[in-house]
C-alpha cells in the first residue's frame, strides 16, 4: 500500500501546476454521526494534494492560498471535487446510503463558473445519486452572493442537498445562512471546543440550532474531541456529531470500524441515560409546582375575592420558592397589587426589575388566553426571566371561583425554579 507523509515544505506554483495537470490528490473522509441512529450517516470530504515526486501529502490551505494568488482555486477545487466523488462511488458500492459532505470552496462560485454544470456532470458520469450528495459550502465568501445563491438553487433544482460548514453567530455568517438557508449546518468547531464548560457557548450553540430547526434545517456539531462536549451538542439539539473524539478524517472505510461503533453506542448509551434523569427531573418539579399551586389556590379559595390579597402574605410565608402573588379579572387585568416575597429583588437591581402594579393589563400573557379560551382550569408557564425579580421563574395561574357566583377569577403565582 502506498505511504503518504505529511509536507511541512510550502508547494510551490510548480507543484501547484503538476499536481493539476497530473490529478494528484487525496481524499480523507471524516465520519458524520447520528447518535438517535446509532450510526454513521454521511462521510466528509478532506483534500490532500500529493506532491508528485516526494509522495507528501500538501494541506488544502497552504495550495488554496498559492492558487488564489495564481488564478487557480477553480481548477484546484474542481480536483478535490472529482477525487472525492471518485472514492465516495467505491465506498457507496459497498455501504449504500451514505451522505457525501462534498466540500466547495465558495470563493470560486462567480458568474462565469456557475451554471456550467461541471458538478453534475461528474457526479452523473459516476452514477451517483444527487440525493447522496451535499454540497458543503466553505466559510470564504464569493465576491458575488448573486452567483453563490444561483449555484445553491440550481443544485437543490437538481435534488442535491446544500450544507453550509464553520456557521457561527457572526452578523456575516447569519446573513449567509438566511440568504442561501442550507439544509444542514455544520456548526464552527470552536462552538464545540470545552461546550460543556462554557456558558457563553452554549448560548450561542442553542441560538444557532434554534435558527437552523427555524429554517428547517439539521445540526452538525463539528469539532467535537471529547465525550463530555459531545453530551452538551446532543443535549442543545444538535442532530449529528463529527470530530477527532469519533475519528479523525482517514481514507479507509472507517464507517465500519469496531472502535467507532463502539463510541457511538458509548455516547448513545449515556446520553438515553441522561435524557431519563431529564425527564425524571422535569416530572419532580412539575409535580412541586402542582403542590404548590393546588395550596396556594385553596388557602386563597377561602376569603371574598376583595380578600384574597389579605391571605397572600400567609401564602409566600408558607411557600418560601414563591417569589410573588397577584389577581386578574376576566378580562386580564390585574385587579390586586403584586404581593411579593421582600427578599426577592436586591437593591441594586431594584429599578430594573419591578412588579407589575394593579391595573396592568396582562390579556397578551399566555397564562391569560391560555386559561380564556382554551378551557383549561390551570396553567403553567416555561421557565422564563421575571420582570418582577430577574429570576428564572414560572407562572402558575388557576382559576379562582368567586363565592358569590360571579365569573372567575385568575390568581397567578410566580414560583422561583432555582429554589425547587
Amino acid at each position: 500500500m502506498e505511504t503518504l507523509s505529511s509536507e511541512n515544505v510550502p508547494p510551490t506554483e510548480t507543484d501547484l501546476l503538476s499536481l493539476i495537470e497530473q490529478r494528484s490528490a487525496a481524499t480523507f473522509y471524516q465520519p458524520v454521526i447520528s447518535i438517535k441512529k446509532k450510526s454513521v450517516i454521511g462521510l466528509e470530504t478532506v483534500g490532500r494534494g500529493i506532491d508528485p515526486e516526494s509522495r507528501s501529502l500538501i494541506e488544502a490551505d497552504k495550495l488554496y492560498q498559492l492558487s488564489s494568488e495564481k488564478n487557480k482555486s477553480l481548477d484546484l477545487d474542481r480536483l478535490f471535487r472529482l477525487k472525492g466523488l471518485e472514492g465516495f462511488a467505491e465506498i457507496q458500492s459497498k455501504m449504500p446510503g451514505l451522505i457525501l459532505f462534498l466540500g466547495i470552496e465558495t470563493s470560486v462560485l462567480t458568474r462565469e463558473v456557475v451554471g456550467s454544470g461541471h458538478l453534475l456532470g461528474m457526479v452523473q458520469n459516476l452514477k451517483l445519486d444527487p440525493y447522496s450528495i451535499a454540497v458543503d459550502l466553505s466559510k470564504s465568501e464569493t465576491k458575488d452572493p448573486d452567483a453563490a445563491r444561483t449555484f445553491v438553487e440550481n443544485y437543490r433544482g437538481n435534488n442535491f442537498l446544500i450544507s453550509m460548514r464553520d456557521v457561527d453567530t457572526s452578523r456575516e455568517s447569519l446573513d449567509r445562512v438566511l440568504r442561501l438557508t442550507p439544509d444542514i449546518l455544520k456548526l464552527d468547531p470552536a462552538l464545540a471546543a470545552n461546550l460543556s464548560k462554557d456558558s457563553y457557548k452554549k448560548d450561542g450553540f442553542r441560538s444557532l440550532v434554534n435558527l437552523g430547526h427555524r429554517l428547517g434545517g439539521l445540526i452538525v456539531a463539528n469539532g467535537v474531541e471529547n465525550e463530555e462536549d459531545a453530551l452538551a451538542a446532543l443535549e442543545l439539539g444538535a442532530d449529528m456529531l463529527q470530530g477527532s473524539y469519533f475519528s479523525k478524517p482517514q481514507r479507509t472505510e472507517i464507517s465500519t470500524t469496531l472502535g467507532l461503533k463502539a463510541r457511538i453506542v458509548f455516547v448513545a448509551s449515556r446520553f438515553k441515560r441522561l435524557m431519563t434523569e431529564r425527564v425524571s427531573r422535569d416530572k419532580d418539579r412539575k409535580a412541586h409546582y402542582e403542590k404548590i399551586a393546588t395550596e396556594v389556590l385553596a388557602g386563597v379559595q377561602e376569603s371574598l375575592i376583595e380578600e384574597a390579597e389579605e391571605r397572600f402574605p400567609k401564602q409566600l410565608k408558607s411557600h418560601p420558592q414563591l417569589e410573588c402573588l397577584y389577581l386578574l379579572n376576566q378580562d386580564g387585568v390585574q385587579v390586586t397589587e403584586t404581593v411579593c416575597n421582600i427578599h426577592m429583588v436586591s437593591e441594586r437591581r431594584k429599578y430594573l426589575f419591578q412588579p407589575a402594579p394593579k391595573g396592568t393589563d396582562h390579556s397578551l400573557k399566555d397564562y391569560y388566553y391560555s386559561l380564556v379560551y382554551n378551557g383549561l382550569e390551570r396553567y403553567f408557564t416555561e421557565p422564563y426571566i421575571s420582570l418582577a425579580s430577574g429570576n428564572l421563574c414560572v407562572t402558575a395561574a388557576g382559576l379562582l371561583k368567586d363565592p358569590e357566583g360571579k365569573k372567575p377569577y385568575i390568581l397567578c403565582m410566580d414560583i422561583d425554579v432555582t429554589k425547587i
